[in-house]
């Protein structure tokens, strides 16, 4: 009996065997295909039921882009749809997204925060960011991606190279680039011009010359070829756009199809000749091509194995000057444009410079500490245009939250939007106006309470805060104490952001008058 059910069976799959074999060749391939996207999306929303069965409320997914659409379609910049979305889960501690089927949780309890960046940071010392050597020797080797041990190793390292002696012997440098830009500006008094560009100019050429002890004249040369780099660094195009998303959320496709960050080919080689030139001529220029020299020199190679050799230097110096250049433009950009939208802040903060540097007094490293109204200047913009628009981390083992019990599991990526928090009425009033005197008591308690985070939080933080900070009110102050701007006709009110490009870039410049005084 058991004979005959088999041989019947085994008539039925050949019947059908036949019938498959049969088909057209073409309406073969047209089931293959709609086959594998069959697979292909069970396969990426396989995982769209993961913070329901947990309880956490979550924004619910798109095929692919998840939980991104707007951002896929560049209708909205990635910041502004993570606050976005943090106002709209305004109950909740936390709550999901998901990107390319991968579940993330997006934090918003500072309380948890801190727990997660400071208090339990050894369980979530490693960023999401793909680090591959082999796809990228320069990012893989910088310190922004570095993993532990490897990342503390050599951050303990750098650390010292940041210090307020360190920094004082390079504000010649910061101050040689500061008369550049007045002398600049002078053959534009009462038109318009565009700040971005002037500031990226001015951190191109500071930035250069203190991590790559190069000269690029920006000012002078409109086609400096370090500045037409450095400026197509930040241009992004489907390819670009394409790699950088990869290396945020999904590393797997870094190493699969060797993507590299940026393209750093041209620095690389710079950094090289100027290592050729100091050794040959033994030239000191207490710049950071020396510190990391002296870095390298006096480096325990025997420290766990980890190797600060040629290339992960090239690769620091690089990181320094990417981070530094971009950061910074911006942070000084954003300033004047909200100090032109208020002038009120604008005189205050003028005369301020004034009482402190009188008579075009030499600007030293303690004149600008005291300029407590400029630190409150640069605090609320960063506020509002924070240059990151996200911290991310990796939980390594699994971890309980405290607070209300939820489990993330081991290898869960972690988001916390920092435009979201700065934007939070909770913590700030009325946080859609620049105002500058909501800082008069300093930043610490904001900073050590997670509320603001433009430079991160935990021993994660950015490693040239002060370097960046010092270099934006030298680039201020030179610029304000003999101009003035304001707003014209095509200064954008309110500013869009460039939806292609990860970081808090204005789309289409900002332009406004200066006026000499």
């Amino acid at each position: 009996m058991w004979s005959l059910n088999s041989d019947f069976l085994m008539v039925l799959q050949l019947e059908k065997l036949t019938k498959i074999m049969s088909i057209p060749p073409a309406w073969k391939s047209v089931i293959l295909i709609v086959i594998f996207f069959i697979l292909l999306y069970k396969y990426l929303t396989r995982n769209h039921s993961y913070w329901k069965a947990r309880g956490v409320p979550f924004e619910p997914p798109k095929f692919l882009a998840g939980s991104l659409w707007e951002v896929f379609c560049g209708r909205q910049h990635i910041g502004k749809h993570l606050g976005y979305l943090y106002g709209k889960y305004n109950k909740a501690p936390y709550f999901g997204i998901f990107v390319m089927g991968k579940p993330y949780l997006v934090l918003r309890n500072p309380e948890i925060i801190k727990s997660i960046t400071i208090r339990d940071f050894p369980n979530f010392d490693d960023r999401t960011f793909a680090c591959d050597k082999n796809a990228d020797p320069m990012s893989g080797n910088s310190l922004f991606v570095l993993k532990n041990p490897e990342w503390k190793n050599i951050r303990n390292k750098l650390t010292p190279i940041f210090t307020s002696g360190k920094l004082k012997l390079m504000l010649y440098i910061m101050k040689k680039t500061g008369v550049e830009v007045e002398k600049y500006l002078e053959k534009y008094d009462n038109q318009v011009i565009e700040i971005k560009e002037v500031s990226s100019k001015y951190m191109t050429d500071l930035v250069a010359s203190c991590f790559f002890g190069f000269d690029t004249n920006s000012f002078k040369d409109q086609d400096s070829e370090f500045r037409l780099v450095s400026r197509r660094m930040f241009e992004f195009d489907i390819f670009n756009s394409i790699s950088l998303f990869s290396y945020f959320f999904v590393p797997k496709m870094v190493s699969w199809f060797k993507l590299k960050l940026l393209d750093t080919n041209f620095l690389k080689d710079v950094f090289y000749t100027t290592l050729r030139n100091r050794a040959s001529t033994n030239q000191k220029r207490n710049d950071f091509v020396d510190l990391l020299l002296q870095l390298k020199e006096n480096f325990n190679e025997n420290n766990n194995g980890i190797h600060f050799d040629t290339n992960c230097m090239v690769s620091q110096a690089i990181t320094f000057f990417i981070a530094g250049f971009e950061t910074t433009s911006n942070a000084i950009a954003f300033a004047l444009y909200e100090l032109c939208l208020r002038p009120d802040c604008q005189e205050k903060l003028r005369r301020e410079i004034g009482e402190s540097l009188p008579n075009d007094v030499e600007i030293t490293f303690e004149s600008i500490q005291k300029m407590k109204y400029l630190d409150m200047v640069l605090s609320e913009t960063l506020r509002r245009y924070p240059f990151g628009p996200f911290l991310n981390r990796e939980c390594k083992e699994d971890y309980v939250i405290k607070e209300t019990g939820l489990v993330i599991e081991k290898g869960t990526p972690i988001l916390i939007p920092i435009d979201g928090i700065h934007n939070d009425p909770e913590y700030y009033s009325d946080p859609e106006k620049f105002d500058p005197e909501r800082f008069s008591d300093g930043i610490k308690y904001k900073s050590q309470s997670c509320q603001y985070l433009p430079f991160g939080s935990g021993p994660r933080n950015c490693i040239g805060d002060r370097f960046g900070l010092i270099c934006a009110k030298v680039g201020i102050i030179y610029i304000l104490r003999k101009f003035r701007v304001e707003r014209c006709e095509t200064t954008p009110d309110p500013v869009v952001l460039d939806p292609k490009s990860p970081f808090m870039m204005p789309l289409g410049g900002l332009n406004m008058i200066l006026k000499k005084v």
